[in-house]
C-alpha cells in the first residue's frame, strides 16, 4: 500500500493540484535561469532624472520638487531669498555619483598616483574616488564626462587632483563623505558669509553606537546636515531660538531648541510604537505607515537590561504577550510565553518564533545579536503562516553589517545574584510545640492541669538550647543554599561593511553559579553551573548591483553541571523534610539519614546533594542559512526574486555519576559519648561515567519567492508575495514512525495597495499541507484582509497637524489554523493494531493441581484510523488605532481583538466504554472564544537640558470555552463549558465553624465533643470548631461533590491582565531608567501539606502556618490555617476558596543608571563611546501571597528554585 503522507513523498492524487506544482517548478526554473543570466550594471554609479515644468512659483517650491525627485537634501544659509518668484523648464540629463567604501577622513592625506592616456573624464573622476575611498558628485550638465583627457597625477591633496583634470572652471565642496564639483558661476556661497555660530555633536542609539546618516534639520526650514561615519555632525548658521529636529529611521524623532550651545549629544530612542521606517512582518518588510495589521516591534533600547533568556527580558515590554517566569533555574528558567492569552484547552498554544525567517528557538539568542524583535498578533499578520498562525508568530531579526568603517563593541558585565523570596520552615521547638497542639486539639482541649503533652518541656528545651544537635537536631535545611551567587557576561561584536560587502560578527559568553552550598567529600562540584558560549556571523554581498547573497550562521554552546537529583526534588525536601529527626550529617563525620525510609523521608536534603554523585550536560546548536536575492527590473521595475535554504541541528549529551553515601541513624550515646548509631543504608562509591541521555534533531528549510513593490505616480504603492516553504525536522533517539521526518509544506500569496499613504488594503492567504490529515484534508487555505485609513494624512487634517501629528485606523479579518496533536500521535488517518495484548480473565484452572491462566493475550486495536481529521481553526478579528499627538509627544497603539477557535484538535472523553474503545479517538471538537485589548503608549518631553521618556502597555485576554468534551452536569455551575480554561472546581469556603455551630458535650477531664446543630450541612469528616465550612450549593443538607463549583469568583494561574510601564531621562551624559512590570486576574492555592498530615516525624511546617486558629481565640476567622489536627484530616485540604489567593503582583523589573562619556574626553583615548552603568533586574515585589515568589505559581507552594535578583556592574566600549 502507498504511503500518501508528508513524511515520504508528496502524492496528488488531484489533477488540478498536479497541475499547479508542475507550473510552480517550471516557473521557478525559468525564473532562476534568467536571474543568473541578467546584466548586472556598474554597481557604483546611481543615474536619475530631473523633470520640471513650473511658472511664477516660489524658489523654495521648485527645491523641494527636486528634492521630491532625487534622493538629495538641499542646504544653504539665509543669504539665498528661498520667496523669490522664478519659472523653471528642465529636463536634466542624468546626474552621476561615484563612490567607494569609505574608510578614510577627508582631513587626511590620500596617497593618489594615476596615469591616464585618451582617457574619458568620467572614468577618471571614478579612478580618483576609488584610489581616495571618497564619493564624487557632478551633474552631466556641468561636467563633461564623455570629454577625453591625458593626465599623470601624483598627489597627496585630492582638491589638487581634481584640479589638474577639471581645470580652474570648478570648486569643489566637501560635506560630511561627499565632494561635489560645480561650475564657480554656480559654486556654494563663501564661507565668510555665512553666520558664525554653528552647533556640533555626537549622535548614538541605546547601546551607545554611532548613528550614520541621521538627518538634522532646522526645524520648518530647508538647512540640515546628516551625521557622518562616526556619527558626528556639525550644523552651520543656527539662530538662537531655531529648533533643531534630529530624525533617523526607526528611531524617536527628536527636538532640541538651540540657546548658543557648540555641542549637542544625543542618545537616540528606537520605538516600540510610531515607527516611521519599515517594519518586520511575514515573509518580508514594509513599511510602517502601510501597515494594516496588529504588530508591535521593540529593538535594542528596551533590551538593554539583559537577562540570560531572551522571554524573561520581554515580560513586560510588549503589548499582546504574556510572559511568565516560573522558574529561576539557570538553563531551566525559561518563562511560559502567549500572544494574547490561551484560545486553546487541548494543546499548541505556544506561538510561532522565526529568527532571520527560519523556525527557530529563542531561549539562547543573545541580546547583543538582536537588531528587532517584532510581534504579529492578527490575522492579517499571520495568515500567511497558515497552520502555524494561529497563536502569534515572533519575528526576531539579528543585526546585520552596515557601510562604515568597522566598528568593535565590546560589553562586559558582572552580577550579583541573590534569591528574592524563599519559603521559610520553624525550628524544632516551635514544630514540636505546634504537634503538642494539634494533639491537644485532637483530644477535645481537655484541661491543661492534669494534661500530659505528647513532648515534654524538659524535650523541648533539649532542642530549644541545642545541647546535642546530633541527637536533638534543629535543622534549617534552607542552609544547603547560598545567600548570593554570581554570574558574568561577555560580549564583542564587529560591524561594518563597504559597498560591496557588509558584515556583523558578533560572540558571546555567559556564566551563571547555581545557590547550592555543595560540600561534597568527592572532589567534585555538586552545584548547578550554567556555561553558554554564542557566535554569529552575518554577511552580504553584492554581487551585482541587482543581486544580493547573504550568509548567516550561528551557533550556541551551553555546558551544564548539575546534582544528582533534579533541583525541584531538592527544593521539594528541602521544604518539606523534617527539621528535628536528624541533622544534615553527624559531628563525628558520618552521614545521617531518617530511621524511617517512608514517604517523604525516604532521601535527605544534604545527602541528595553532596553525596549523589552529578551530572554534566552539554548542547549545542548550529544554524546557517543562504540567501540569494535577484532584482527583475529588466523584466518589470519592482520585481524581484529571492531564495533561501537553511540547515540546522542541534545536539544534547547527558553523563551521570552516581554515588551514595554510608548512613546512619543515630539512637542516643554510648558510655564513652560516642554515637549509638543504626545502619540505614550501604556505600555505593563514585561510579564511572554513565550516558544518561542523549538526543539530536536536524531541521531543513526551503523558501523560495516572488516579491513586487512599485509606486505609480507618487499616490499608488502595489506590492506583492508569491512564496513556496517547505520544512523538514528529524528527530534521534525516537521509535518506530517517529523516526521518520516530519515535513510541512506551505504556498503563500500576498497583496497590498496603499493610494496616497492614505488608504490601504491587504489581502493574503497561506496554504498548508500537513501529515496529520488524509488526503481529502490535508491542505487547508487561511485566508485574511486588513484595511487601513491614515486619517491624519487627509487634507482636512493639515491645520491641526501641530496636536494630531498622526491618526490610523485599522481593522483585520482572517482565518488561521493548526495541525498540532502531540508528536508522539504519527498519520492518526492510518489506524493501529497491537499483538500479544492482554485479553479478558476466562478464570479458567487447567489440569489436576493447575492455576488460573485468567487472562488469554491476542490482538486488539490500538489507535483508529481517522480519515475526516482535519484542522483547527481560529477565526480572528482585529480593530485598532495608531494616534500621535502634539508632534510626535505623544504616541499610542490600542487594538480591540476577538478570536474563536473551533475544531478543537481533541482525544475523546465521553465515548461510552461499551464501545470496548481501548484508546479514545482524537476528533475536532470544541470551541474557545478569546478576546481583549492591548495597548503601548510612549511620551516624550524635554525640560530644560533633560530628556524624559516614559512608556507603558497593557494586555488584556479572557477566554471562554463555549463547547467542551464533558458529560451534562447534574448542576449548571459544575458545567466547565462557560468557563476560562485553567479554571478550577472549588467549595465555597463560609468562613470557619465556631462553637455555636454545635451540641457541645464537655466531659469531666475537659475534653468537649462536637455536634453539628439540626439544620447545619453535614460534611463526611467529624468537624469541630476552627475547621473549614463549606456552602452547601444545592441546598440538599450534605456537604458533597455536588456542592463544588466553577462560579466562585477566583481566576486561574495565567494573568488575564499583564502590563509594565517604565521612564528613561537623560542630562549631560547622566541617564536613568526604572521599569515595572506587572499581573493582575490571577489565582493561586497557598495550601502546603497540611502539619503531621503523614506523622510528626514526616515532614516540616512552613512558618505560615503559625499564623492558625487557636482553642483560646475560638471565633477568630482572620487567621491562614484552620483548627490543627495530629494526623491527615482531609476535610480541611479540600480544594476550596479557603485557600485561593489574589496571585496579582506589582514588580520592579529594572533599574539603570550610569553615563555615557562625551566626545571630547573619549577623542585623546581614541574611542568612539564609553558607557558605564549599575542595573538592577527583579529588585522588589509587591502582591498578596507574601511566602513565595508569586510568578512561579502554585506549582510545588514555592518550594522550587526561586527567582532572582541581579545587582550589575558593565561597561560598553566602542572602538
Amino acid at each position: 500500500m502507498k504511503n500518501n503522507t508528508l513524511s515520504g513523498r508528496y502524492c496528488f492524487k488531484n489533477p488540478r493540484f498536479k497541475q499547479i506544482f508542475r507550473i510552480m517548478r517550471i516557473s521557478t526554473f525559468l525564473l532562476m535561469v534568467c536571474v543568473f543570466c541578467s546584466y548586472a550594471g556598474n554597481a557604483h554609479s546611481q543615474n536619475a532624472k530631473v523633470s520640471i515644468r513650473m511658472n511664477n512659483v516660489k524658489l523654495d517650491k521648485i527645491l523641494n520638487e527636486i528634492e521630491n525627485q532625487t534622493d538629495y537634501l538641499f542646504i544653504y544659509n539665509n543669504q539665498v531669498d528661498i520667496n523669490k518668484i522664478t519659472s523653471v523648464k528642465v529636463l536634466m540629463a542624468p546626474h552621476i555619483v561615484h563612490s567607494m567604501p569609505t574608510s578614510s577622513r577627508f582631513e587626511d592625506n590620500y596617497n593618489i598616483n594615476l596615469s591616464f592616456k585618451n582617457e574619458t573624464l568620467e572614468n577618471v573622476i571614478k579612478e580618483i574616488a576609488k584610489q581616495a575611498n571618497v564619493r564624487i558628485i557632478y551633474s552631466y550638465d556641468q561636467v563633461d564626462s564623455s570629454k577625453r583627457i591625458n593626465a599623470n597625477i601624483q598627489t597627496t591633496d585630492i582638491q589638487k587632483a581634481l584640479e589638474t583634470v577639471l581645470g580652474d572652471d570648478y570648486a569643489f565642496k566637501q560635506e560630511g563623505n561627499y565632494i561635489t564639483i560645480v561650475e564657480k558661476k554656480a559654486s556654494f556661497v563663501p564661507q565668510a558669509t555665512q553666520q558664525k555660530k554653528r552647533v556640533s555633536g555626537l549622535l548614538t542609539d541605546g547601546n551607545g553606537d554611532p548613528l550614520i546618516g541621521v538627518t538634522v534639520t532646522v526645524k520648518g526650514s530647508n538647512k540640515g546636515i546628516t551625521s557622518d561615519m562616526d556619527g558626528k555632525y556639525t550644523l552651520e548658521n543656527v539662530k538662537n531660538g531655531d529648533v533643531l529636529e534630529y530624525r533617523y529611521i526607526g528611531f524617536v524623532t527628536e527636538e532640541r531648541i538651540y540657546k548658543g550651545e557648540r555641542t549637542i549629544n544625543i542618545r537616540m530612542m528606537e520605538a516600540s510604537v510610531g515607527l516611521d521606517d519599515v517594519v518586520v512582518i511575514g515573509y518580508g518588510q514594509q513599511k510602517k505607515e502601510s501597515v494594516v495589521s496588529s504588530i508591535n516591534t521593540i529593538g535594542p533600547a528596551e533590551l538593554a537590561i539583559k537577562q540570560r533568556n531572551l522571554k524573561n527580558t520581554l515580560a513586560g515590554q510588549i503589548a499582546g504577550v504574556i510572559a511568565i517566569q516560573r522558574s529561576g533555574e539557570p538553563g531551566n528558567d525559561a518563562s511560559a510565553f502567549f500572544i494574547r492569552g490561551q484560545s486553546s484547552y487541548a494543546g499548541g498554544v505556544n506561538p510561532l518564533v522565526l529568527v532571520d525567517g527560519i523556525p527557530r528557538s529563542m531561549d539562547d539568542i543573545d541580546v547583543d545579536e538582536i537588531e528587532s524583535f517584532t510581534v504579529l498578533k492578527d490575522a492579517a499578520a499571520t495568515a500567511v503562516y497558515g497552520a502555524e498562525g494561529a497563536n502569534g508568530v515572533v519575528l526576531i531579526t539579528s543585526k546585520r553589517g552596515k557601510v562604515q568603517k568597522t566598528q568593535v563593541n565590546f560589553s562586559a558585565q558582572y552580577s550579583i545574584v541573590t534569591p528574592t523570596r524563599m519559603p521559610e520552615t520553624l525550628n524544632s521547638y516551635d514544630y514540636m510545640s505546634m504537634y503538642n497542639e494539634a494533639v491537644w486539639n485532637t483530644k477535645g482541649n481537655p484541661d491543661l492541669e492534669n494534661y500530659i503533652p505528647h513532648y515534654s518541656t524538659e524535650l523541648l528545651e533539649k532542642y530549644r538550647n541545642g545541647e546535642d544537635p546530633d541527637l536533638y537536631p534543629s535543622v534549617d535545611w534552607f542552609d544547603l543554599l547560598k545567600k548570593h551567587t554570581q554570574s558574568q557576561r561577555y560580549t564583542i561584536n564587529f560591524r561594518g561593511g563597504s559597498d560591496k560587502v557588509r558584515y556583523f560578527a558578533s560572540g558571546s559568553y555567559y556564566k551563571e553559579d547555581g545557590i547550592f552550598e555543595s560540600n561534597s567529600t568527592e572532589k567534585y562540584n555538586a552545584n548547578i553551573g550554567l556555561q553558554r558560549f554564542n557566535l554569529r556571523s552575518n554577511i552580504d554581498m553584492d554581487l551585482s548591483k541587482s543581486t544580493l547573497l547573504s550568509i548567516d550562521m550561528s551557533g550556541q554552546y551551553t555546558m551544564k553541571n548539575q546534582p544528582g537529583f533534579s533541583s525541584d526534588d531538592i527544593f521539594a525536601k528541602i521544604a518539606g523534610f523534617p527539621v528535628h529527626v536528624i541533622p544534615m550529617s553527624y559531628s563525628d563525620g558520618t552521614a545521617s539519614d531518617h530511621y524511617n525510609n517512608g514517604k517523604g523521608t525516604d532521601y535527605q536534603p544534604y545527602n541528595m546533594l553532596n553525596h549523589s554523585g552529578y551530572m554534566k550536560t552539554w548542547s549545542a546548536f548550529l544554524q546557517t542559512k543562504v540567501t540569494l536575492k535577484q532584482k527583475l527590473d529588466f523584466i518589470t521595475k519592482g520585481l524581484s526574486v529571492r531564495g533561501t535554504v537553511s540547515f540546522d541541528a542541534d545536539f544534547y549529551s547527558t553523563m551521570k555519576r552516581d554515588m551514595k553515601p554510608e548512613s546512619f541513624y543515630a539512637e542516643g550515646r554510648n558510655e564513652d559519648g560516642s554515637l549509638k548509631k543504626k545502619k540505614m543504608k550501604d556505600e555505593s562509591p563514585l561510579s564511572n561515567p554513565s550516558n544518561n541521555g542523549t538526543n539530536g534533531v536536524k531541521k531543513i528549510y526551503l523558501e523560495a519567492a516572488l516579491d513586487y513593490n512599485r509606486t505609480f505616480n507618487k499616490v499608488h504603492n502595489v506590492t506583492g508575495t508569491l512564496l513556496y516553504m517547505q520544512k523538514e525536522t528529524q528527530w534521534q533517539n525516537r521509535k518506530d514512525l517517529q523516526l521518520l521526518p516530519y515535513r510541512k509544506q506551505s504556498v503563500v500569496a500576498r497583496a497590498t495597495y496603499g493610494y496616497d499613504n492614505r488608504y490601504m488594503i491587504e489581502a493574503s492567504a497561506g496554504m498548508t499541507g500537513s501529515e496529520n490529515f488524509s488526503d481529502g484534508n490535508r491542505w487547508g487555505i487561511f485566508p485574511a484582509v486588513g484595511v487601513a485609513w491614515y486619517v491624519s494624512h487627509e487634507r482636512f487634517m493639515e491645520g491641526i497637524s501641530d496636536y494630531i501629528s498622526k491618526l490610523k485606523l485599522r481593522a483585520s479579518y482572517g482565518i488561521t489554523g493548526n495541525d498540532e496533536i502531540g508528536a508522539s500521535n504519527r498519520f492518526p488517518y492510518h489506524g493501529s493494531i497491537n499483538t500479544k495484548v492482554d485479553g479478558y480473565n476466562f478464570g479458567l484452572v487447567p489440569g489436576l493441581g493447575g492455576y488460573a491462566t485468567n487472562y488469554l493475550t491476542g490482538v486488539v486495536e490500538g489507535n483508529f484510523a481517522l480519515p475526516g481529521l482535519s484542522w483547527e481553526i481560529e477565526k480572528k478579528l482585529n480593530i485598532g488605532i495608531d494616534l500621535g499627538l502634539f508632534n510626535g509627544r505623544v504616541d499610542l497603539s490600542a487594538d480591540y481583538f476577538f478570536n474563536r477557535r473551533s475544531d478543537i484538535l481533541l482525544q475523546r472523553k465521553t465515548v461510552s466504554q461499551v464501545t470496548g474503545f481501548r484508546n479514545m479517538p482524537f476528533q475536532n471538537f470544541g470551541i474557545v472564544d478569546n478576546r481583549g485589548i492591548d495597548a503601548s503608549l510612549v511620551l516624550k518631553q524635554r525640560i530644560g537640558q533633560v530628556s524624559l521618556s516614559a512608556r507603558g502597555n497593557i494586555t488584556y485576554a479572557k477566554n471562554k470555552i463555549k463547547e467542551y468534551d464533558e458529560e451534562p452536569q447534574r448542576f449548571d455551575y459544575q458545567n466547565y463549558t462557560g468557563n476560562s480554561i485553567g479554571d478550577d472546581m472549588l467549595y465555597i469556603a463560609d468562613g470557619l465553624y465556631t462553637p455555636d455551630d454545635f451540641d457541645i458535650t464537655t466531659a469531666a477531664n475537659g475534653a468537649q465533643t462536637y455536634r453539628l446543630k439540626e439544620g447545619m450541612p453535614v460534611p463526611a469528616a467529624l468537624v469541630a470548631p476552627g475547621d473549614i465550612k463549606y456552602k452547601d450549593l444545592n441546598e440538599d443538607g450534605v456537604i458533597n461533590g455536588y456542592d463544588r463549583t466553577y462560579k466562585h469568583g477566583f481566576y486561574n494561574d495565567l494573568p488575564e491582565i499583564v502590563y509594565g510601564f517604565g521612564l528613561n531621562a537623560e542630562w549631560k551624559g547622566f541617564f536613568a531608567g526604572v521599569f515595572f512590570q506587572g499581573a493582575a486576574h490571577s489565582s493561586m492555592s497557598v495550601l502546603a501539606s497540611m502539619p503531621f498530615a503523614y506523622g510528626v516525624d514526616s515532614g516540616s511546617v512552613r512558618q505560615e502556618v503559625s499564623n492558625h486558629w487557636r482553642a483560646s481565640d475560638p471565633y477568630n476567622q482572620n487567621v491562614l490555617y484552620p483548627r490543627l489536627h495530629d494526623s491527615h484530616f482531609a476535610h480541611n485540604t479540600l480544594p476550596s476558596t479557603w485557600w485561593q489567593r489574589d496571585a496579582g503582583f506589582l514588580r520592579l523589573k529594572n533599574i539603570e543608571i550610569g553615563y555615557e562619556f562625551n566626545e571630547k574626553a573619549l577623542r585623546a583615548l581614541r574611542l568612539k563611546n564609553l558607557r558605564l552603568y549599575l542595573q538592577g533586574n527583579n529588585i522588589a515585589v509587591w502582591d498578596n501571597i507574601k511566602f513565595w515568589d508569586p510568578e512561579l505559581g502554585g506549582d510545588n507552594l514555592g518550594a522550587k528554585y526561586p527567582l532572582s535578583s541581579n545587582y550589575t556592574i558593565g561597561i560598553e566600549v566602542t572602538f
